[in-house]
Formats: C-alpha cells, sequence, structure tokens
C-alpha cells in the first residue's frame, strides 16, 4: 500500500476524534466505602434450661426465665470484614436443685471477629462473663474467659481464665 493510500484512513480516524484527548484519568478500581449494618438484635428466652454450679454444694440450677438479647453488627471494607456479637443476659433467674436457693444469673460476651479475603484469615477475640449468684451466705460462682483464636494456624492463646467460688 502507497502511502497516500493510507491519508483516507487517517484523515477518517482523526475525524472520528471531536473533542481533544482529556488529562489522564485514574485507573484505580472503584472501591465501596465501609458499610456498617447490624444484622441481628435479637431476644431469647432461656426460660427451661439449665446451668450447672460447680461451687460446693455443686447443683444444678433450673433457669425459671429470663432472655438472651443478641446484638451483631458487621462492617465490611475493601479487604475484611468484622462482626461483633454483644449478649447480655436479662433477668435471668432460676432456683438451686439441692439448696432450692434463688439464683440471679448475669451474663454477659462481647465476641469480635475480623475475616480478611487476600489472604484468606480469621481472628477472633471473644470475652465472656458469667455469674451465678445464689440467695443466703453460700458461695456465688463468678466465671471470666478472654481468649484469641487465629486461623491460619489454628491457635487459641487464653489470655483470661478466671473460675472461682466467692462467699
Amino acid at each position: 500500500m502507497k502511502p497516500l493510500a493510507l491519508l483516507p484512513f487517517a484523515v477518517a480516524w482523526l475525524a472520528a476524534c471531536e473533542t481533544p484527548p482529556s488529562a489522564p484519568t485514574s485507573q484505580t478500581p472503584l472501591i465501596p466505602p465501609p458499610s456498617f449494618a447490624t444484622i441481628a438484635n435479637e431476644k431469647v428466652s432461656v426460660a427451661g434450661t439449665f446451668q450447672d454450679n460447680p461451687c460446693p454444694p455443686e447443683e444444678v440450677v433450673d433457669i425459671l426465665n429470663g432472655f438472651l438479647h443478641f446484638v451483631v453488627t458487621e462492617e465490611i471494607g475493601p479487604t475484611s470484614s468484622d462482626v461483633t456479637i454483644h449478649v447480655n443476659g436479662e433477668g435471668i433467674e432460676g432456683v438451686g436443685q439441692v439448696t432450692g436457693a434463688r439464683y440471679s444469673v448475669p451474663l454477659n460476651e462481647n465476641d469480635e471477629t475480623t475475616f480478611t479475603v487476600e489472604p484468606p484469615t480469621e481472628s477472633e477475640e471473644a470475652d465472656l462473663r458469667l455469674r451465678l449468684i445464689r440467695e443466703g451466705s453460700l458461695d456465688n460462682f463468678w466465671l471470666r474467659v478472654t481468649a484469641t483464636t487465629t486461623i491460619p494456624p489454628g491457635t487459641v492463646d487464653v489470655k483470661r481464665m478466671e473460675i472461682e467460688c466467692r462467699g
């Protein structure tokens, strides 16, 4: 093909460009901003369940009424998701099968988990507090556990483990 034969193609190509080229634009992919949502806000009855009290005299506590209130939230970022679970015991009461003593059962738990995409990982920090408070002068049960789980490699690090009977 002769150079003059290319001229019609060049003119047609230039005519197709009605506007001059603009400044370069960013080639960064669009990443949505982080989002936050409440996934669940529920109360679950615990009536009809039981809890073991290892403090002397050991006994099973029949739970007569009360609720566990769950609030689950999630925040989604470009490469990770953070899920938080809060659990609070509300009005949990019971009766000991051996002593007949009335119990109040304060309970709360906080659980924070982060999931990442690249590389795929999971890390969780959980903190649980449970008390079985018995009427009268007998000992009460106190439990507090704080632990971290990391995947990979699949390790659990117990930072705090407090179990005691208190008068």
